[in-house]
């Protein structure tokens, strides 16, 4: 059977009115899909694409947890916020990082902490020489 490309708000109502999706592809034109939507869309065989789920995260009410509603966990770290990036990295490099068994999670996250640091710290060098 042939596939057909659809627009996943299309899809979306089409399972909201009930009707079955079968043999689609899915276009998701780079859109963020609330969290809702996405679970909607997964729920009837449809995967989204991590990267364009939004959770928003504004709106999420972690009172009933109480072990994480202390601000001072996210500046402790008891929470992280995990980012995700694609970066472009030569082959030469690449080999590297595979060949030394360098974890490059905690190596960017690592280069990442410092360079704020070392930046907030130039500020303030800056600012106590005014």
């Amino acid at each position: 059977m042939e596939t057909k490309k659809k627009y996943w708000k299309t899809i979306l109502k089409k399972i909201e009115n009930g009707e079955k999706i079968e043999n689609v592809e899915v276009d998701f034109n780079n859109e963020t899909i609330l969290w809702k939507n996405a679970m909607i869309l997964g729920k009837n065989g449809i995967e989204v694409p991590q990267e364009l789920i939004d959770y928003d995260d504004e709106n999420i009410d972690y009172s009933d947890i109480p072990a994480i509603t202390d601000e001072e966990d996210i500046e402790s770290g008891k929470i992280k916020w995990i980012h995700k990036a694609e970066i472009p990295i030569r082959k030469e490099v690449e080999d590297w990082i595979k060949k030394e068994k360098i974890d490059i999670d905690v190596l960017l996250a690592d280069l990442v902490e410092n360079f704020y640091k070392t930046m907030k710290s130039i500020r303030q060098n800056a600012t106590n020489k005014m």
